[in-house]
């Protein structure tokens, strides 16, 4: 090999090894991560209150996923009501992640409430 051929291989490594280091940082979504889906945060104090939903017992015992996710929309809708901030209704959130592996959030397109699973499958809407 000549000194002409290690020098190559050594400014590329040093690139491919410069490049490794300073490549952004791809991070997956978990429970952990923030969950704040809408952009524009509501002031609790002018919110429109939200019906709480009902379900069937029947329906529950079908879907024990669909019974996680009502629970986790009544929830979320109950705080809402409250008046509770956006950043404690992203705390609740990731709280429903870990306990019942879904999440609630509202829709840009028409602001209708969603639960979904953790891979945005849609579960339930609150119409």
């Amino acid at each position: 090999m000549s000194n002409d051929h290690k020098k190559v291989i050594l400014v590329l490594g040093a690139g491919l090894l410069l490049f490794w280091i300073f490549k952004p940082k791809m991070k997956k979504p978990n429970a952990e991560t923030n969950v704040n889906f809408c952009d524009e945060e509501d002031n609790p104090k002018e919110r429109k209150k939200m019906d709480t939903p009902t379900m069937s017992p029947e329906s529950a015992k079908k879907n024990s996923m669909a019974k996680g996710a009502f629970a986790a929309m009544k929830a979320y809708i109950d705080a809402y009501n409250n008046g509770e901030p956006q950043s404690v209704l992203d705390e609740l959130n990731r709280e429903f992640a870990k306990e019942f592996k879904c999440k609630v959030y509202r829709r840009k397109s028409d602001r209708k409430l969603v639960a979904t699973d953790l891979q945005g499958k849609e579960i339930l809407i609150n119409n």
